[in-house]
């Protein structure tokens, strides 16, 4: 094996035994991600946030109104937002499978956060 493939090698052992933590998106990045839904696109942030945009198909997403929905129903809001609201044009983030259940906790987290 020539010197070439042996960094190679180690190198990519270095990166699959990185912290997995380390290797996700934040929860600010995932809110833009538009592979990961691209909430920004149907929601505003308060502003002075990252994503604070004028999109107006969703509600505003502010820290006070997460907080009175609590955890529990924010969650269940991202994951499957048909089972209180079946006319709901917002995907069912979690059983499509658009966001791993991390991604949706940290997400929770995040906005609960929000000013």
């Amino acid at each position: 094996m020539t010197r070439y493939a042996i960094a190679i090698l180690f190198s990519g052992a270095a990166t699959i035994a990185a912290p997995l933590a380390a290797q996700e998106p934040n929860a600010a990045a995932l809110f833009t991600r538009a592979d990961k839904g691209h909430c920004g696109a149907c929601h505003q942030l308060p502003p002075g946030k990252p994503a604070s945009r004028q999109a107006d198909l969703g509600p505003t997403l502010t820290g006070e109104r997460m907080r009175t929905l609590g955890k529990v129903a924010l969650r269940e809001a991202i994951a499957d937002p048909t089972i209180t609201n079946p006319d709901t044009v917002m995907p069912p983030f979690g059983r499509h499978r658009i966001l791993e259940p991390r991604e949706i906790d940290r997400l929770v987290d995040y906005l609960l956060a929000l000013p």
